[in-house]
């Protein structure tokens, strides 16, 4: 059963009541502003999620929330082996379209569906995103485990409405 937006909003305000929400017009969707730090530096992030309605049948890959770094900007490093931003997804597979979101869990590995609270999952893997990238910026090595096409160049899952 995918939670609804409802339900999602009401386990964040528990959970995070430090994380505003804005709900859309349409009231399918919500985005999300707040802050992490899971070591020497505060991000500001957005987790923006839009739960397929029940008659879509869309993949994880599509469903799945959007979290976007939004200060301080996520540090590129063209030529690493890793990637630009190791595992994040570029909208249209371009590092020059815009801001990636993170990928914070395999699809195909089943570890994330649309009955788990993002509250209970996207926030705290953000924060454990966030520390495996701030170890990459003074390693050189993602040391977090999982695996991500294209070492952070995968394109942008579609949103549910597309």
């Amino acid at each position: 059963m995918t939670l609804t937006i409802d339900q999602q909003i009401l386990r964040m305000a528990e959970i995070w009541p430090g994380w505003p929400v804005v709900k859309s017009e349409g009231g399918d969707a919500a985005l999300w502003s707040g802050t992490l730090r899971p070591n020497a530096t505060t991000y500001q992030v957005d987790v923006f999620y839009k739960p397929p309605s029940l008659l879509q049948n869309v993949s994880v890959r599509r469903a799945q929330p959007r979290v976007y770094v939004r200060k301080p900007q996520l540090v590129r490093r063209p030529g690493d082996p890793e990637g630009i931003i190791p595992h994040v997804y570029w909208p249209k597979g371009d590092p020059e379209a815009g801001d990636p979101s993170l990928c914070l869990f395999d699809p195909e590995g089943k570890e994330w569906s649309t009955d788990d609270y993002l509250a209970e999952t996207t926030i705290p893997w953000s924060a454990l995103w966030l520390n495996w990238y701030e170890g990459w910026l003074v390693t050189g090595k993602w040391l977090g485990s999982g695996r991500h096409e294209n070492h952070g160049g995968a394109v942008e899952p579609k949103s549910a409405d597309t």
